[in-house]
């Protein structure tokens, strides 16, 4: 075959083999079977498919994400250790990838795969939520196999991760932006036509249906905290420095917390009742505020409710000027609005406190212009090679039947990987929930625990027994779907 035929062949068939795992198959489409058996409640079958991936994506760029899945199932049905296994392996492929040079010899490899195949060929570096997200499941791990030191060696942790991430994400934003001005930079043509014809604004004249994906995006986005915050997180860490008798340090991740959600009267009591406990002023806005009417570092019990199935992102067509594959947010509703706690004669309700899809929808605003430019400019670069290989082979030879051979062999190889390849990066953790509810009410007597999830068309109510052991505990319920609802003791017995 003519050299000028074979270099764009070989360029349409190198994303083949420099693509990831989710290059041809995306990401959200390979997790059906296991989102399927998550919210029936199939524990068996959803760990079997996790565990399965986790072994054949070792090594890829997809590890990540497949071992995320996996460290939550592990936890949701009571198997701590290996929860803490996937999660430790998680933090060190994230340390992994943020510890590379900005620009190393393998970024350079995943950014040329990812313009000849797609944004799948980089590899997944985990969104802000994710890593938040381990941390705390690791705080409830340790939790869960009474390792209390662990579990407050954790905690400890959390304030400092919290802003750790943000300034990671800081330099990966950074990272991101000067890949994108290379690419744009090796892609002249093709950068000006992303400029010219890419912008978000042109993008959603011609795509009603992307026009309303983006406009729901950002209303759940609205809702997010800021700097990635994860209210949950410094809940935690207040909660350690509580037990530990460190008020003025609770007082610092309340008043955080409170600032974040003003509104909130659970945090606006928490805030107060810290406050007071330390020492403090309290503010005039929370002067009228009561303090909860029981000892909150001793002999109690923490709700924390895992409500619904957390924002994905969906593969979405999208028409520039020829169709392009798209992630757009999934978000789902949720069968409940709160968990009712009934212990010891007293009732309480569970409040909302992170909301895990606003800090996700929160990030995927801030870097979409990232994305647009990058998909549009990876998908000029194969078409640019798709094109070319039509030119050389009427070029090729001056046998128009040679010519018309290699032209149709050009075209079928060339529209077969355009296909196989116009696949969008739905990369994300699936099985987080949709928002994080607290509560806390005194350590019954009885030890004797009746949660009844509250819903427009009602719930189900189940009992939990707290072992005579704990002194304290953390009641993690969890209720992906109604088929999916379950309640676990986490347990404290030193006070």
């Amino acid at each position: 075959m003519d050299m000028n035929i074979r270099i764009p062949l070989a360029l349409l068939a190198a994303g083949l083999l420099a693509g990831g795992c989710s290059t041809i198959e995306n990401n959200h489409r390979q997790k059906i079977p296991l989102m399927a058996a998550w919210t029936a409640g199939d524990s068996v079958t959803a760990q079997q498919i996790a565990g399965d991936k986790v072994k054949s994506r070792a090594g890829t760029g997809d590890e990540l994400v497949w071992r995320l899945e996996a460290g939550t199932l592990a936890f949701t049905f009571g198997k701590y250790a290996e929860s803490l296994d996937e999660f430790s392996a998680s933090e060190r492929l994230i340390s992994e990838y943020d510890e590379r040079a900005t620009v190393s010899a393998r970024d350079v490899g995943s950014e040329a795969g990812g313009a000849l195949s797609n944004l799948n060929a980089l590899p997944y570096r985990g969104w802000c939520r994710d890593r938040m997200g381990l941390e705390i499941y690791k705080s409830l791990a340790y939790l869960g196999q009474g390792r209390e030191d662990s579990f407050r060696a954790q905690v400890k942790r959390l304030r400092d991760r919290q802003k750790e991430i943000q300034e990671d994400y800081a330099k990966y934003f950074e990272q991101e932006k000067a890949e994108v001005d290379k690419a744009k930079k090796a892609n002249p043509g093709a950068a000006a036509k992303a400029e010219s014809d890419g912008s978000e604004a042109s993008l959603v004249a011609k795509n009603p249906n992307y026009a309303q994906s983006l406009a729901e995006m950002r209303a759940v986005a609205h809702k997010g905290y800021g700097n990635f915050l994860n209210p949950l997180a410094l809940y935690l860490s207040a909660l350690g420095n509580i037990r530990d008798g460190n008020w003025d340090n609770a007082a610092i991740d309340t008043k955080r917390l409170h600032e974040a959600l003003p509104a909130n009267p659970f945090v606006g009591t928490l805030h107060a009742t810290t406050l007071r406990n330390a020492g403090r002023e309290v503010p005039a806005s929370l002067a009228s505020t009561s303090s909860f009417p029981y000892p909150m570092d001793r002999d109690c019990l923490y709700v924390i409710f895992a409500n619904g199935q957390g924002a994905n992102f969906l593969q979405q067509d999208i028409k520039w000027p020829i169709m392009v594959a798209w992630p757009v947010c999934e978000f789902h509703p949720s069968a409940y609005s709160g968990a009712q706690i009934v212990a010891g004669g007293q009732t309480v309700t569970t409040a909302p406190l992170a909301d895990m899809d606003a800090i996700l929808a929160e990030e995927f605003d801030q870097r979409l212009p990232g994305i647009i430019t990058r998909t549009i400019i990876s998908t000029l670069i194969k078409e640019g090679a798709y094109r070319g290989g039509q030119v050389a082979a009427i070029a090729a030879n001056n046998d128009w039947r040679v010519q018309a051979i290699t032209f149709v062999a050009v075209t079928v190889v060339g529209t077969a990987y355009r296909y196989a390849m116009n696949t969008a990066d739905t990369r994300s953790w699936e099985t987080l929930p949709k928002e994080f509810q607290i509560a806390q009410i005194p350590m019954p007597a009885d030890r004797k625990v009746h949660v009844n999830l509250t819903g427009a068309f009602g719930g189900p109510s189940f009992d939990v027994a707290v072992p005579a052991s704990c002194r304290s505990a953390v009641l993690y319920v969890s209720a992906p779907s109604p088929n999916n609802v379950r309640g676990v003791v986490l347990p404290f017995e030193s006070k």
